[in-house]
């Protein structure tokens, strides 16, 4: 998974070329004021710093002629030093230049939402080869000799000539990309420069969102569980970072007030020669600003430990199942022709949802004492780059206030609930982990390769307050369950009041909740369980003739 550079979900490589073109030629070039070593040579010295503690401002001095498009007087380039050294050049180009292109843009190109897990955004299709007089014109300029030198005496970084990313996103109200770094490998080459080129309107302010949020790291290289440093997008301005290792960012969600403004922006990646030859931590920065970009990563992987935890069903003391049931679920459900019917449904669909499963009076106390949850009783999980959102992990049997919500949960992960699940989907299930959680605006899960769930059986009891009386809204709002399959929705479950979902993921179904965006009227709130399911008997005479 991968703005910049990591904005765009497709790889997009320009491979630059001198050939005859019948493209009309717009020149174009940075303000020559960035090109003197004057500007280069202290920028770079900053940039490489590694002591550098504070943000470092290169100031204009006065230099720039007097009505010279794109001078502000103020500043030319700040380096931000925490939590990983990014640039930013204001004024860049000429804005007269950039007002065309983005006009181009909007006009002329079909833009497509992306969607997944990760992010939503609108983009471009590629613009390797693009002929388009503004589009080219960048893209040949940013792909020429002057430009690649030019970044390379800014950050000390080789890079390779001939080969660019570009794309053109827009990010709309809502629209967000997640944590992650941009760490990518292509054969001997790899990410070297993100960079982004800002094309919002000149009014952009930071309470509009959109901003490149930064994480720091944690001991074991993980990303801090919140956004420490921010680049707030800026008209003509160049934003840059060094890949990969650190650099763990975001771009956060646009919460512009009026939906007819979005936050365009360029971006795309400058690529440098792959060296695998083993890191250690003290040289992984010098490393990188030097040139050598390790293939391995000096931080840990995730530790499956980060997943819930599976525990054995909890025995019961009812001897009855029917009169424990009776006591938690809606009567509608208990009936043997109900439960068949539910059954044929499931093995048709591989999921089910059952809508007002609790009894009445059972689900509005569970409701009340889980609004009775102080922030003391919740936990912020993370780490960002899997996941986000509240865990509520102070609830036991002596809480009073909690004592029907506890005697709920206590039920979900018993043997008796489990024979019901049986009855219900024919699965026979053996052990169960849970979770009682909320999803907040800004909370979500991601896929991630290194910490798989495992497979089984997901179950799922929305525990939304009846009285708000909303139809969930999944694609305005996020929020929802997407099960998917080799990048195909296969399902999406929005919460809904007093709803028990079952789902069977099997080997190639993954799932993830979309990020809950700022429009969202409420939180999401449910006990989350998965079930692992027992061997089948032709599986276990399998294994025994195996052996």
């Amino acid at each position: 998974m991968s703005d910049h550079g990591g904005e765009q979900p497709v790889e997009k490589r320009h491979r630059s070329d001198n050939g005859p073109t019948t493209t009309t030629s717009v020149p174009v070039t940075i303000h020559p004021w960035y090109l003197s070593p004057s500007f280069t040579t202290p920028f770079r010295q900053a940039f490489t710093d590694r002591t550098l503690s504070t943000s470092y401002t290169s100031s204009n001095m006065g230099e720039e002629e007097e009505g010279e498009e794109g001078g502000n007087g103020d500043q030319r380039g700040t380096i931000l030093a925490y939590p990983f050294h990014t640039g930013k050049l204001h004024n860049i180009f000429p804005a007269s230049f950039l007002h065309s292109l983005k006009a181009e843009l909007h006009n002329t190109l079909t833009w497509h939402e992306r969607s997944n897990d990760l992010y939503t955004f609108y983009q471009t299709d590629d613009l390797a080869l693009n002929a388009q007089p503004h589009i080219k014109a960048l893209r040949d300029y940013m792909a020429g000799e002057q430009f690649v030198s030019f970044m390379e005496s800014l950050t000390g970084v080789q890079l390779t000539r001939g080969y660019l990313d570009i794309a053109a996103q827009r990010y709309k109200r809502g629209n967000h990309l997640l944590c992650h770094d941009d760490d990518v490998q292509r054969g001997k080459l790899t990410r070297r420069i993100a960079y982004i080129i800002y094309l919002v309107d000149e009014q952009w302010s930071s309470d509009d969102g959109g901003a490149l949020g930064l994480f720091g790291n944690n001991r074991d290289g993980q990303p801090t569980e919140e956004v420490v440093a921010r680049l707030t997008p800026e008209f003509n301005s160049l934003g840059f970072f060094l890949t990969g290792l650190v650099s763990y960012h975001t771009v956060e969600e646009v919460t512009v007030a009026d939906p007819a403004r979005e936050r365009w922006s360029v971006t795309g990646w400058f690529y440098g020669p792959v060296d695998t030859e083993p890191a250690t931590d003290d040289n992984d920065h010098e490393s990188l600003i030097h040139g050598r970009h390790h293939h391995h990563h000096h931080h840990q992987p995730l530790s499956p430990s980060l997943l819930p935890a599976m525990m054995p069903l909890a025995d019961t003391t009812c001897v009855d199942d029917s009169v424990e049931w009776a006591k938690w679920i809606s009567a509608d459900y208990l009936g043997q022709k109900t439960q068949d019917q539910i059954q044929d449904s499931f093995l048709n669909q591989s999921s089910v949802e059952l809508r007002q499963f609790l009894v009445p009076a059972i689900f509005d106390k569970v409701i009340e004492e889980f609004s009775r949850l102080s922030a003391d009783d919740l936990v912020l999980l993370g780490p960002p780059h899997l996941r986000r959102y509240l865990q509520a992990t102070t609830i036991t049997a002596a809480t009073e206030s909690t004592r029907v919500l506890y005697a709920l949960m206590e039920f979900l992960r018993s043997a008796s609930f489990a024979r019901l699940i049986t009855a219900l989907t024919s699965i026979d299930v053996t052990a169960v982990s849970q979770q009682l959680r909320r999803f907040d605006r800004g909370h979500y899960t991601l896929i991630h390769d290194q910490v798989p769930e495992p497979f089984g059986l997901d179950v799922t009891l929305s525990l939304q307050p009846k009285e708000q009386h909303i139809e969930w809204d999944g694609d305005l709002w996020g929020g929802a369950t997407h099960y998917i399959a080799d990048k195909d929705e296969l399902l999406r479950i929005t919460p809904e009041s007093n709803s028990l979902s079952l789902v069977l993921r099997d080997e190639g179904t993954l799932r993830f909740v979309k990020y809950l965006n700022h429009m969202a009227p409420v939180s999401r709130q449910e006990v989350a369980m998965v079930f692992t399911i027992a061997p089948s008997e032709s599986e276990d005479d399998y294994n025994n003739d195996d052996e």
